[in-house]
């Protein structure tokens, strides 16, 4: 590996870490700051490949100044459906991204 492919990774190294720092920072302000509602279960999607099954969740929930939203929930416990009712957390600043309150 030569000068340009050590370049290549250190970049790469530091995209991820900006990521996980951005990611941390999130979770924690909505935990902190976050504001409890209650949201719908509004559809479920596979992401996965063929060998792995990964399953994003998302609800339609009201932002306190009254915005309908649909979000990802970021912890989901795998075991809702569609339709179902959640109480979840969020930040005004991250409306699109909710943690489940369990």
């Amino acid at each position: 590996m030569g000068v340009k492919g050590v370049i290549m990774w250190a970049v790469f190294i530091v995209i991820c870490a900006v990521i996980i720092f951005i990611s941390r920072n999130m979770k924690k302000q909505i935990e902190e700051n976050g504001i409890e509602t209650t949201g719908i279960i509004s559809r479920i999607e596979d992401s996965g490949g063929t060998e792995d099954i990964t399953f994003i969740y998302y609800a339609i929930y009201q932002t306190e100044d009254g915005e309908e939203v649909e979000g990802v929930i970021s912890n989901p416990t795998y075991d809702l459906i569609v339709g179902q009712s959640v109480r979840l957390k969020y930040h005004p600043k991250y409306k699109m991204n909710a943690r489940q309150i369990t």
